[in-house]
């Protein structure tokens, strides 16, 4: 069975009002934490059984990881051009741009991955009383190369 994985994709934040001029590391969960991984920050408090801790960490991530990934799949994909209709945002040969003005830059999540269907883009961005997540697949045979964010704006670079 070939395992498909989301992968982060650093946000660089840029300008005035972005924290720092280097890329986003982000250390805290935030809305993208799945129950695996607030299982294993649990786990990692207890000082003993160690043993016993990596074995059902196995067991744990045998079974979670195709569930979590079919549960990832099966959320609504939006098509690109709907997404972009309902967050206000546009499409050149080379970007997309996404107005995200009340976003909390810090919070703010891009992550790829390679299906069937083409190259799927997730984003979640918290806001102070919740976020959006949507998920789309970028037109056929692109890729996202790089996500910047700036002065309210996500711009995601394709080729």
């Amino acid at each position: 069975m070939i395992q498909m994985q989301w992968s982060r994709v650093q946000v660089e934040m840029l300008g005035p009002s972005a924290h720092a001029t280097d890329p986003l590391g982000i250390t805290a969960s935030g809305l993208d934490v799945g129950a695996e991984q607030m299982h294993e920050e649990f786990l990692a408090d207890l000082p003993h059984l160690d043993e016993v801790r990596s074995e059902h960490t196995r067991v744990i991530s045998d079974v979670s990881e195709p569930i979590e990934m079919a549960k990832s799949l099966a959320r609504e994909i939006q098509p690109l051009d709907e997404m972009l209709a309902e967050l206000g945002g546009s499409l050149s040969a080379d970007r997309i741009s996404i107005p995200l003005p009340s976003a909390i830059p810090d919070g703010l999540v891009v992550e790829r991955l390679a299906s069937e269907q083409g190259e799927l883009v997730r984003l979640i961005a918290p806001e102070r009383f919740g976020g959006i997540m949507r998920q789309f697949v970028l037109p056929e045979e692109r890729a996202l190369t790089r996500a910047v964010w700036s002065e309210g704006e996500l711009r995601l670079e394709i080729i």
